[in-house]
């Protein structure tokens, strides 16, 4: 786990506690670099417990850095049913919000944006694996250039973006539902750009 002021990783925890509901664990960490102290966060992506039969006796089979080093990825064996189930070690750091069109704030979700990607991409060929890559992009995307706040349209935005770039059927999809297209008219508007940039032929250097 990298530290997140110094990037080192190189670590030793201080202290793990559980959260109330036993899905999740709480660890305090301190940088061997640098001694900045510092969370992470374990949850189901992710519980600690066992999502199908909920015992919390289980074994680290295998664990994968990722998100740049910045997260844990575990894949666990429940003691009890044998079934295997993955959770997801993060730093806790400041709560992102999206601020809504009536100006209502709400807690930024990486889960609520992934669902939404997983519908527009239906039957299409995108792996999960790009899927999470797109999230991972918007929300570090804010927090290196956004004062921990973003507009929900301006959030919408930065994953229509990153989508129409990977496959634009699952690109119209999903501009269809958080654009609210009423009728085919909205339809035809957002597809006429995209029809033009396909048959403007390219250019061909000197």
């Amino acid at each position: 786990m990298k530290c997140p002021a110094c990037g080192i990783d190189n670590d030793r925890v201080i202290d793990s506690r559980a959260s109330q509901d036993g899905l999740a664990i709480r660890r305090r960490r301190e940088c061997l670099g640098c001694q900045t102290r510092y969370s992470t966060f374990e949850r189901i992506d992710d519980p600690v417990k066992c999502p199908f039969c909920h015992e919390d006796h289980n074994r680290v089979v295998e664990s994968q850095a990722c998100e740049g080093g910045f997260a844990i990825r575990r894949r666990r064996e429940c003691a009890n049913c044998r079934q295997q189930y993955s959770t997801l070690e993060r730093c806790e750091e400041r709560v992102l919000k999206v601020i809504k069109k009536d100006g209502a704030r709400a807690p930024f979700e990486r889960q609520k944006i992934k669902r939404g990607l997983e519908k527009a991409c239906e039957k299409r060929p995108i792996s999960d694996e790009q899927i999470e890559e797109i999230v991972t992009s918007v929300e570090q995307d804010i927090r290196n250039n956004l004062d921990a706040e973003v507009e929900s349209k301006r959030l919408g935005e930065m994953v229509m973006t990153r989508l129409r770039a990977l496959d634009q059927v699952a690109y119209v999809r999903f501009a269809s539902v958080y654009r609210d297209f009423q009728d085919v008219r909205d339809f035809v508007d957002e597809l006429e750009p995209m029809l033009a940039e396909a048959k403007t032929p390219p250019s061909v250097s000197p």
